[in-house]
């Protein structure tokens, strides 16, 4: 098989990239109130990520209360008893650091990374938080009408937005990423401000945190900071454990044309039910969209653009599930004829994958860039906090970076094919197309 100009050049860059060999150091310990602690140090940096990992996220929403978790995201930046509203950005960001945090539908994550030395900072300010949040009616009152306007706002003007939304809603029915995480936003400004309060004590309960700590610090006087500002905040009582599964497959095929008139690009998005992050076949199914999306390798872009010359705009999207995952093809082109083409080949290049394996060379480029893209992240301290957390929450281990490797680099090409021939069939896709009159 002749390799393709790109990929060999990508396979020349990658023979002579550096893999590094050393894995992380990470280490716990539980505080008496029930708080985990999870370290993870790095003294080759000058900087520090303090994280709060809540594994409470938009699925543990009641049905009637959609929303209220994804409400908290905003809420957290809000003041506290001894903090004005976004004084705790304001600290962070004097002193050169950053400070984010977002609600997502299997857990929640706030951070700070900021200079070593300020470590105690982070801490004092994430404990503020855990112990006196404003939930003031006022303050609920205005971030459920800005929420309500912004995505009224997108749902009119992002075509994206309502494409996601209804792929979301066909290859996750019946599970809990059918729905936004908002919820439905016609009740959401409804939502009651007693009940959002009430949410959050079982929300904040620290036997459903983890606090998370990676990069440069001196043990003992982290351990210190930890006991002064954490050990005296009273636990609650546990809330009951989501405990995700791999989603059985069931056939989602579904196609349905939008005609909107005056639209000079034509659409079509792909919707592909994928494995969760806590199934097994999820690395290889990782390993096929690289394969086919990842603009450094994008076969997709080879055979569409370079090969057949049709010249359409190629997207690729994953999202980033615990029980089940959507992969997302967008092709869009200004000349509906070269949309149909290059629907055509692709389902050409998706029944190509299950019936002949990909050669070695294509095999260990794409196997190279995965572990390189692997490593980046866990050494993005944000990233790694994130992931040290998913992997607890999901399989109880903190290790999760030489887990991880093993599994990748024992991928074949055995495994891409039969993941393809799982994943890729036409009953396990949704259709969107998106026209012109």
């Amino acid at each position: 098989m002749v390799i393709k100009a790109c990929l060999f050049s990508l396979i020349l860059t990658l023979l002579f990239v550096p893999i590094p060999c050393q894995t992380l150091n990470i280490t716990s310990f539980e505080l008496p109130n029930g708080l985990k602690v999870i370290l993870a140090p790095s003294n080759d940096m000058q900087t520090a990520a303090v994280c709060i990992y809540n594994m409470n996220g938009a699925r543990t929403d009641p049905a009637d209360g959609r929303g209220i978790s994804y409400l908290y995201q905003f809420l957290m930046f809000d003041g506290n008893e001894n903090l004005e509203s976004y004084d705790h950005v304001l600290f962070i960001n004097k002193m050169g650091g950053i400070v984010s945090g977002r609600v997502s539908y299997d857990n929640s994550i706030f951070y700070e990374v900021l200079p070593a030395s300020e470590i105690n900072v982070a801490l004092w300010l994430e404990s503020e938080r855990l112990k006196s949040l404003r939930l003031e009616d006022t303050n609920i009152d205005y971030h459920k009408n800005e929420i309500f306007n912004r995505i009224n706002r997108m749902w009119e003007s992002n075509l994206n937005f309502k494409a996601q939304t209804w792929i979301s809603a066909k290859i996750f029915e019946g599970l809990p990423y059918a729905y936004p995480l908002f919820g439905d936003l016609n009740r959401f400004r409804a939502l009651n401000n007693d009940r959002i309060r009430e949410s959050y004590r079982k929300f904040q309960n620290l036997s459903n945190i983890l606090l998370i700590i990676a990069g440069k610090f001196d043990i003992n006087e982290l351990k210190a900071g930890i006991n002064k500002f954490f050990q005296n905040i009273p636990t609650g009582k546990k809330s009951p454990e989501v405990v995700p599964n791999a989603a059985s497959q069931h056939g989602i095929y579904s196609v349905k044309n939008w005609v909107i008139p005056g639209l000079k690009t034509n659409y079509t998005f792909y919707g592909i039910k994928s494995p969760g992050k806590i199934s097994y076949d999820y690395v290889f199914f990782d390993f096929l969209r690289y394969y086919l999306t990842d603009p450094r390798c994008s076969r997709l872009e080879y055979i569409l653009n370079k090969l057949n010359k049709i010249n359409v705009e190629i997207v690729g999207s994953f999202t980033d599930y615990f029980e089940s995952n959507a992969l997302t093809i967008q092709l869009s082109c200004s000349e509906r004829i070269n949309l149909e083409k290059a629907k055509y080949i692709l389902g050409q290049e998706f029944l190509a994958l299950t019936m002949k394996p990909i050669s070695n060379a294509e095999l260990k480029a794409i196997r190279s860039l995965m572990e390189i893209d692997l490593y980046k992240g866990s050494y993005n301290l944000e990233e790694r906090c994130l992931r040290i957390g998913e992997f607890y929450h999901m399989f109880g281990e903190v290790n999760f970076l030489d887990l991880q490797l093993r599994r990748l680099r024992k991928i074949t090409t055995y495994d891409v094919m039969e993941s393809a021939k799982k994943y890729f069939k036409k009953e396990n896709q949704v259709i969107l197309n998106v026209y012109d009159e």
